[in-house]
């Protein structure tokens, strides 16, 4: 078993509940965005990944902006966002 495999399967499951919400609201004019940072520093980082790449905060509230100010006829489904330098595979 690969390192945070668990984490992983959590990821993939939230991924297909959002696509779920989307379908399920398709026609009422709510949209759904998932948003997949990477690795953010927010203090709570393990020692071992502590040389790790990080976002910063703000990276994700830009990103999370720009989702939210897109007009009504844009559904941004998904933004996965991750610090240059890090790991595709974590």
């Amino acid at each position: 078993m690969r390192p945070g495999s668990l984490y992983s399967a959590t990821k993939w499951a939230v991924t297909g509940l959002a696509q779920s919400i989307r379908a399920e609201c398709v026609g009422t004019g709510v949209r759904v965005t998932l948003v997949q940072p990477g690795l953010v520093d927010t203090g709570g980082i393990p020692p071992e990944r502590s040389h790790d790449a990080t976002l910063d905060p703000a990276d994700i509230a830009r990103a999370v902006l720009y989702a939210v100010s897109q007009p009504t006829t844009v559904d941004v489904n998904e933004i996965l966002i991750r610090p240059v330098g890090q790991d595709s595979y974590r």
